[in-house]
């Protein structure tokens, strides 16, 4: 505003001075110093309006970026990966964005729970009448028959920086049958919605692997899913697939993902809000276990209990810890499988348990919390108990972590025996961040 008045100011004066005293020497030589001035301040203020422009580009979602560009692919054969929240802002699927626009889409491929998040996994989209070809449910990556018809793989789905969310298997296959297939796969990027910056857990280690450990990487990776293509890419596939990441515009690593006001789609079925996504991270692990991770509440892996569980006694000794941006409060719920995808633990019974009341998402350390609440109910609930087939395990990536706390090692003792493998993952993460 004030480089505007200044500007105006400049023009009148300028002006003026120009026809009264147009024939005055003494005048013209003001007025070339002046002009000088002026060119100056103008070009200063293009240079700050440059800075200002850069600090305050619009955030658009990598699906955004990509729609623009939508007339300079409308002649190649399109296979899209995605879901549920393959959105745009207004709520758009990204399918029938695609189509609006001509886009050639010959296929479309689905992971867990299907391209709407129902568990259907029909072979036609209602909507579209496309082929619609299931990753999930014994096939998990597109065959080379899927593929011959297709040039490029269109790949949208948020995640949320768990190791063990299975959209991350999806993705890791998806890069795989790419490369293999000589296609090209073009991954929308999307922000993170728990702290881009935080990293921890074990490494998944050989002879863990699984749909839910297939990428190598820890618990919580800190990337967002073109930041994790592209380090399963070089990593992985010795940068065998035709990669190209969809950048997402006026996104940084100290973008919180709820000032963006983006429409809430839940990723699966009990993903219920994002404040989900942040405690997914620790109590994921409880589903290795007979303690219920709150399933079938309004607020699935915030809370968790059981029906022995002394809740008092849990959250005070959780709280001893002082862990920062987390209070852990004592509750009751009783699950219901009216309000859950899958029958929930402890089905229409009382449980006694504790909500993870997270207060500051990026002081919270998810996985050094979840080792604490394992430690906590192994040490005062007799009945609790490891899953037979050590699926703990699985989500783990590794033995150690059972094996410590059954050994009663401390919350410390085992955040120590991730952090070589940590240090070394975050040393070759930082060479695929795309944002500062």
């Amino acid at each position: 505003m004030i480089y505007y008045m200044r500007k105006r100011l400049f023009e009148d004066l300028f002006n003026k001075m120009l026809i009264i005293f147009k024939k005055s020497a003494i005048l013209r030589v003001f007025i070339i110093s002046a002009g000088f001035f002026f060119s100056s301040i103008h070009c200063n203020s293009n240079t700050l309006g440059e800075v200002h422009k850069a600090v305050d580009v619009k955030f658009r979602l990598g699906n955004e970026v990509l729609l623009e560009k939508a007339g300079e692919f409308k002649d190649k054969r399109i296979g899209v990966l995605t879901n549920q929240t393959g959105i745009l802002p207004d709520g758009t699927h990204i399918i029938d964005a695609l189509v609006n626009r001509g886009v050639n889409i010959v296929k479309i491929f689905s992971p867990e729970h299907g391209i709407r998040g129902d568990e259907n996994y029909s072979e036609i989209d209602e909507k579209t009448g496309i082929h619609i070809v299931s990753l999930y449910n014994g096939k998990v990556k597109p065959s080379k028959d899927d593929l011959a018809d297709i040039d490029i793989i269109i790949y949208d789905i948020q995640d949320v920086g768990a190791r063990f969310y299975t959209y991350t298997s999806t993705l890791y296959y998806a890069i795989e049958a790419a490369a293999e297939s000589n296609k090209q796969i073009w991954v929308c990027d999307r922000p993170m919605i728990t702290d881009p910056g935080y990293t921890g857990g074990f490494m998944l280690e050989p002879g863990n692997e699984s749909f839910v450990g297939k990428i190598p990487a820890p618990q919580a990776y800190g990337m967002t899913c073109g930041e994790l293509a592209t380090y399963l890419n070089s990593e992985v596939f010795g940068s065998s697939a035709n990669l190209d990441v969809i950048k997402m515009d006026g996104y940084t690593r100290n973008t919180d993902y709820n000032t963006l006001k983006l429409t809430w789609v839940k990723p699966s079925p009990s993903m219920f809000y994002s404040s989900t996504a942040v405690c997914y991270l620790a109590n994921c692990l409880l589903e290795g276990t007979n303690v219920s991770e709150g399933r079938g509440t309004e607020k699935p892996f915030e809370y968790f209990g059981a029906p022995w569980v002394n809740s008092q006694q849990i959250a005070d000794e959780l709280n001893s810890y002082n862990f920062e941006g987390v209070k852990f409060e004592p509750l009751i719920f009783t699950p219901s499988e009216k309000i859950s995808a899958y029958p929930p633990k402890f089905f229409n019974q009382q449980c006694n348990g504790v909500y993870l009341n997270v207060t500051d998402k990026n002081k919270f350390r998810p996985v050094k919390c979840s080792v604490a609440i394992l430690i906590a109910l192994y040490k005062n609930c007799p009945e609790f108990k490891f899953n037979k087939d050590n699926f703990i395990d699985k989500l783990a990536g590794t033995d150690k972590l059972r094996k410590m706390i059954l050994a009663g090692n401390t919350v410390d003792e085992i955040e120590a025996a991730w952090l070589a493998g940590l240090t070394g993952f975050n040393n070759v993460r930082s060479e695929y961040l795309l944002y500062k």
